[in-house]
């Protein structure tokens, strides 16, 4: 009878903790820290000229660093432009050779510096900086840091990156392209 209570109490006081270990929180925004992407994607949205045509398309997980120190995050993110896509062959071989140039541009980088943290999260509108094509521009990125889980989204004008806008038939893509970049660190 004994080893069976003691059988029982083991195995609930194990499934306690494995469920705990499960659901606990985590603390991944501790000040001091530096973590990496673990994990993540990169997503584009280009409405062309007629606007019916709607270019999406995702990228494969970015790599990077962000560090707490104190109530501050900075960061710096890059993604492989070789890896996006839209889905079409045709189209992303004419993205990447004719418009981004990957051969001699193979990364964008997004980086920003001391953003406040508070309580270990962040959101808002932040200033950062992106490379694109040779170019260095500033942007304003919506940000949302929460335990350990990043997204940031902004807007940039391709002419602003010396990049010619696609055209083809008639139809044409505008000017600017909505970014998204969403990672879980570390």
């Amino acid at each position: 009878m004994l080893r069976r209570h003691i059988s029982a109490l083991t195995w609930i006081s194990t499934t306690i903790f494995a469920l705990s270990a499960y659901v606990a929180p985590t603390t991944a925004l501790a000040a001091g820290k530096t973590m990496t992407i673990e994990s993540g994607k990169v997503e584009f949205l280009a409405v062309g000229k007629p606007s019916f045509l709607k270019v999406k398309g995702e990228g494969g997980t970015p790599t990077g660093v962000m560090t707490i120190a104190g109530n501050k995050v900075s960061g710096e993110f890059s993604f492989d432009l070789a890896k996006l896509s839209t889905g079409i062959e045709m189209r992303d071989e004419h993205m990447k050779d004719k418009y981004l140039e990957v051969g001699k541009h193979p990364k964008a980088i997004v980086r920003f510096k001391d953003v406040d943290v508070n309580d270990g999260a962040a959101k808002g509108a932040i200033p950062a900086e992106l490379e694109l094509h040779g170019q260095k521009k500033s942007i304003t990125m919506d940000a949302e840091l929460k335990d350990s889980k990043a997204t940031g989204k902004f807007k940039i004008k391709l002419s602003d990156y010396a990049i010619e806008i696609p055209k083809y038939s008639g139809i044409t893509i505008a000017d600017d392209v909505d970014v998204t970049i969403e990672s879980v660190l570390k």
